[in-house]
């Protein structure tokens, strides 16, 4: 297995450090360590949210496995979803959380084997300001959509949304590196909409403006899932997978994939995102 390229990735401090509201992120895996023997299990998380609110809601989980496996956990992730593709395909790390369609293309084109996924009900949303002049899908004519990577199981869906609207070749769809940063440039009038999961908007910091509203409901998702390489030893990975499946959400926060029941998802389940994995194949082919 190669080296991960830490250049690319933000390192999250296994404990989070409040000072003024503000989360402490740092780079190198001393501090990952830190308190705890042994070198620690590395879980690199998908991109959709900010560092500062990935390392927030992942906490939990975070310790909870530290726990059950007795040993340091490390939790990273990739600047943009297509990086952390990147990375998988080339087996760089031991255990990965992708979009779910990403997540099939994973296991069925190079091998990664499924850990977990979160048992939560998640659906993608369509959101406009409240205030703005956007009532149905025919105004968004001429406007910009924000949206995550187009790697992103939210983008791809949303993409197809707007095709089936017939307004997908008049709408001009704008990257947003997070869904904190969806809502910024939402309330700057820079998007006229955008498209996340609902979980993900009940995970964000409280200084994220919330001027929004939905706008369409516009279909079920898995949650992202987490993989383990495919050079993992099956005991060690069966430990693992028992590790998260005993994970227990905590009632006084918001449901969402990090705060979930844990289990693989069905092959049936899996099946269903074929079409999906195959535009993100045909894309990684392409760029």
């Amino acid at each position: 297995m190669k080296p991960p390229h830490t250049r690319r990735r933000t390192l999250l401090r296994q404990s989070l450090q409040l000072a003024c509201g503000l989360a402490t992120l740092t780079m190198g895996r001393s501090q990952a360590q830190a308190g705890a023997g042994g070198e620690a299990l590395t879980i690199v998380l998908a991109p959709f949210l900010s560092p500062a609110a990935l390392l927030s809601a992942y906490r939990p989980l975070r310790e909870h496995l530290q726990q059950a496996l007795g040993q340091p956990v490390a939790m990273l992730t990739a600047k943009d979803f297509r990086t952390l593709v990147d990375e998988t395909r080339r087996q760089e790390h031991r255990v990965v959380q992708l979009p779910a369609h990403l997540a099939r293309l994973a296991m069925l084109d190079w091998g990664w084997q499924m850990l977990a996924a979160p048992a939560v009900q998640i659906t993608v949303v369509v959101g406009v300001k409240q205030t703005g002049p956007v009532q149905t899908a025919q105004d968004l004519r001429g406007r910009s959509v924000g949206m995550l990577d187009a790697l992103s199981l939210t983008a791809t869906a949303g993409r197809r949304w707007l095709e089936l609207q017939g307004v997908a070749a008049d709408v001009k769809i704008v990257a947003m590196p997070s869904v904190n940063s969806a809502l910024f440039a939402l309330d700057r009038d820079e998007i006229a909409a955008f498209v996340a999961a609902d979980t993900q908007l009940l995970m964000l910091p409280d200084t994220t403006p919330r001027g929004d509203r939905v706008l369409a409901r516009i279909g079920d998702i898995p949650g992202p899932v987490f993989l383990a390489s495919p050079d993992m030893p099956a005991a060690e990975r069966e430990r693992l997978r028992q590790a998260m499946g005993s994970f227990t959400p905590d009632p006084s926060r918001p449901p969402g994939a990090p705060n979930s029941v844990m289990a693989p998802l069905p092959e049936s389940r899996m099946k269903l995102l074929d079409g999906y994995a195959a535009i993100a194949r045909q894309a990684l082919a392409t760029r």
